[in-house]
């Protein structure tokens, strides 16, 4: 099974989304019935409440009663966290994220922020929602 890291702006679109058939729907369902595996970063909780606001703090609470697979930072990941921001230059906070990917051999990256992201094509893949729902039908 596909393992893909998500992004902060991923996961606030998924808790938003009003549509019962739109694709961040369709991605929450994929990761419930288990087609594919979600790695966040603990750290992306940060941005969503922060980025969401008080009014969404229960929704993001309850996302860590779901399928998604939370990571906590550890040394390991703390320490390649710097090695990627002192290497590309790349802020703290998507540091910890994409070492959290790295660390945890997660091949794909489910991200909108290609301007820091692209610099780590050669460790971990962006990829388009889209094709996150591809992989979740294979």
């Amino acid at each position: 099974m596909d393992r893909i890291l998500i992004d902060t702006m991923h996961l606030a679109s998924l808790l938003i989304e009003k549509d019962k058939d739109g694709p961040y729907l369709q991605l929450a369902r994929a990761i419930k019935n288990q087609k594919i595996i979600g790695v966040v970063s603990v750290v992306t909780l940060t941005e969503l409440i922060k980025n969401l606001g008080e009014e969404n703090r229960q929704k993001i609470t309850e996302l860590t009663y779901t399928n998604l697979v939370f990571i906590n930072v550890t040394q390991k990941i703390a320490s390649h966290a710097g090695d990627l921001r002192l290497k590309y230059d790349i802020p703290t906070i998507d540091s910890l994220i994409a070492a959290t990917g790295i660390v945890e051999n997660t091949k794909h990256v489910l991200t909108f922020d290609k301007r820091h992201f692209e610099k780590l094509k050669n460790l971990i893949k962006i990829i388009s929602l889209e094709k996150a729902l591809d992989m979740s039908k294979q």
